[in-house]
């Protein structure tokens, strides 16, 4: 068969048979092998690779609901939120816990997506994810732990 390439757009036969597509991947400039229907390779992930991506998110689940708590102990003890976006939103520990959920939900999938184009990618994201939460835990721990009554 004869192919027409269209960048970015794949390539469909001359002869318009629009169930075989040539996909061009266009972070690489690859050409994958002709499919058919009209969705590009779908590449599953191996399961080390999946296991490895759903642990980082329960440990992102993890220090999510570790900031939950100890912003809830500082407002507690008379602190105020500092982040004007979630200032409204941590008033309400359910509220906060819901938003952190959703986000949690968002999170998988992009890591998935990520994970297809770019191996390493969606464990990247989450180890800045995770990172940044822990610096967060942190600054949270050292405003309560000089304030507890011994």
């Amino acid at each position: 068969m004869n192919f027409k390439f269209i960048p970015r757009l794949g390539s469909f036969c001359k002869n318009n048979l629009l169930n075989q597509v040539q996909v061009s991947d266009m972070f690489a400039g690859r050409i994958w092998h002709v499919v058919p229907g009209i969705f590009p390779e779908y590449r599953s992930l191996d399961h080390e690779t999946l296991r490895r991506i759903v642990e980082l998110l329960l440990l992102l689940g993890i220090l999510f609901l570790l900031d939950i708590i100890t912003t809830r102990i500082i407002l507690l003890m008379g602190g105020v939120e500092l982040n004007p976006f979630m200032a409204e939103i941590v008033a309400y520990p359910a509220l906060h816990l819901v938003i952190k959920a959703v986000i949690l939900f968002i999170i998988f999938p992009v890591s998935l997506i990520a994970e297809h184009r770019v191996k390493g990618s969606g464990a990247l994201m989450y180890c800045i994810l995770i990172l940044l939460y822990l610096a967060v835990i942190l600054n949270n721990l050292l405003f309560i732990v000089p304030r507890i009554a011994v």
